[in-house]
């Protein structure tokens, strides 16, 4: 399942997969701004069939954690 979230993260972004870890921080290391993560998360939540809470957004510093949000709420 990690790998099908990192093919669609990375899809998204438009970065290869190699590239990505679950320590890669979302602003720091691939810079992308609040509006980005914002779709970001609203594609996840399409593929997924989610919902990812407004309050949830703050926690998603890294991959890993999109990673784990996701995965908690399938």
């Amino acid at each position: 399942m990690i790998e099908k979230i990192r093919t669609v993260f990375c899809e998204i972004i438009q970065m290869s997969e190699d590239q990505l870890t679950f320590e890669t921080r979302l602003k720091e290391d691939l810079m992308l701004d609040s509006l980005t993560v914002l779709e970001l998360v609203m594609d996840l939540e399409n593929v997924f069939d989610i919902k990812i809470e407004d309050q949830d957004l703050k926690k998603l510093v890294t991959f890993g954690d999109v990673a784990e949000m996701i995965k908690s709420k399938l």
